[in-house]
């Protein structure tokens, strides 16, 4: 059998998991936030219509607070989210190790607190995405894995390698 060519061991913190909802819904799709703009602004329209033209003051007020609203029914549906899913893992998800075996055309996981493995071919990834202190391997389009880069011990090697094996499918937020 051959030998993995990176290996990491990585877990996910319970604050890992909230940046990476915040990651997930603000960065992810850069149309997120000129779509919750335009709304506002749409909002604002029929508001400051005053039977044949615009007030101006109230448009720009409107928009503002539509805005800010949209913007923070988002972090609330986000924070329930987070809370939620700490609430509800039973299974030890949060600060379990996670070993990461790295091969020339597949990716092992293994969990031994989780009793669990699993292996994928790097083309059976969705996509790849790399913030500033992760890299989310997407194994669908709702279903990820994170790998913290201070968990790595050459995060430039580890980034060359991953590079060649997502072409196409990969992504910087």
């Amino acid at each position: 059998m051959d030998q993995p060519k990176i290996i990491v061991n990585t877990s996910m913190t319970k604050e890992d998991y909230r940046k990476f909802l915040y990651l997930a819904t603000f960065r992810r799709n850069k149309l997120i936030l000129p779509l919750l703009a335009l709304i506002a602004l749409v909002g604002s329209l029929i508001i400051a219509y005053d039977g044949g033209s615009i007030d101006l003051t109230i448009l720009i007020i409107s928009w503002i607070f539509l805005f800010a609203l949209a913007i923070g029914v988002v972090i609330f549906k986000v924070e329930r989210k987070n809370a939620q899913r700490v609430k509800t893992d039973k299974t030890g998800t949060f600060d379990s190790i996670n070993t990461l075996k790295f091969f020339d055309d597949k990716l092992v996981f293994e969990n031994e607190e989780l009793k669990s493995t699993g292996e994928l071919r790097y083309d059976q990834f969705y996509a790849l995405l790399e913030s500033k202190d992760y890299f989310i391997f997407y194994l669908t389009m709702n279903q990820a894995s994170l790998v913290r880069k201070r968990d790595l011990d050459d995060p430039d090697a580890f980034k060359e390698f991953i590079l060649e094996k997502f072409t196409g499918k990969y992504k910087t937020i």
